[in-house]
């Protein structure tokens, strides 16, 4: 049976894929419990083999089971730089093998990694805005005209929000200057955004959804969409999604 099994990225990492380092047994359990066919990659020949994972146990380790033998058998990647590749809905989980060691039955076993990445491929990655009332986008339309509007997703670039049909005239390419997230009293610092695509809504005929990106943003700008963008992530990897601005630069 072929497998599909990915290599790792070997090259410098965003930080912001990192998982945090105290969630990181807790992730790994309940992202690979089960888990899809991973790969146990060789660094040194770039040969893989598909493993599935059997068991998680903070004292002993990883347990996997081979489901195809390599060509060299298992002993050739003991001594060897290896990382252990699965391919998730939320993106690539990788990191290096630390204390790989034959097991049981023919099997493999390695220690509880340090470091865990979740790489995710799309530069426009979305996270689902958390089930928060208070986070909300404020839009400026025109001079004297505001709106809240509600966050459907935010990338590091951008947001789609859900605004109320006919709340005011739009088309794609519309520029909206001057807006902010907020959450209670914490604002960001005010942004540009431009009009991408407007849809309407699959939940209430009398709401549109409207996809924007951030229009000729600053530093500043960037910085705290990437925060809000990552803190969201994380939170939910570490269920504590009601908890989320905590890990935000602005709140």
């Amino acid at each position: 049976m072929a497998y599909e099994t990915y290599p790792p990225e070997l090259g410098k990492i965003d930080p912001k894929f990192a998982l945090d380092p105290r969630f990181i047994f807790k992730n790994l359990e309940r992202m690979l419990s089960p888990g899809p066919v991973s790969a146990i990659f060789n660094v040194k020949t770039s040969e893989k083999f598909p493993v599935s994972v059997q068991s998680l146990d903070p004292k002993l380790g990883i347990k996997f089971k081979a489901e195809e033998l390599p060509k060299n058998g298992m002993g050739s990647y003991l001594q060897e730089s290896c990382y252990f590749v699965a391919g998730l809905e939320a993106g690539k989980l990788q990191f290096p093998i630390g204390g790989l060691r034959s097991a049981e039955v023919g099997g493999l076993a390695c220690d509880i990694p340090n470091a865990v990445t979740l790489i995710q491929r799309r530069e426009d990655f979305r996270a689902k805005a958390p089930p928060d009332r208070a986070f909300k986008a404020l839009i400026f339309f025109t001079v004297g005209k505001e709106m809240i509007g509600d966050i459907v997703d935010v990338s590091d670039k951008g947001l789609q929000l859900d605004l109320r049909l006919g709340a005011t005239e739009m088309e794609v390419g519309t520029i909206w200057t001057n807006c902010s997230l907020e959450r209670l009293t914490a604002r960001t610092a005010k942004f540009d955004l431009i009009i991408r695509n407007i849809r309407p809504s699959p939940l209430e005929a009398s709401r549109i959804r409207v996809g924007c990106e951030l229009h000729e943003p600053t530093k500043l700008n960037l910085n705290e969409f990437l925060s809000t963008r990552s803190a969201i992530q994380s939170a939910r990897l570490n269920r504590r999604i009601n908890y989320w601005f905590q890990d935000t630069s602005w709140c």
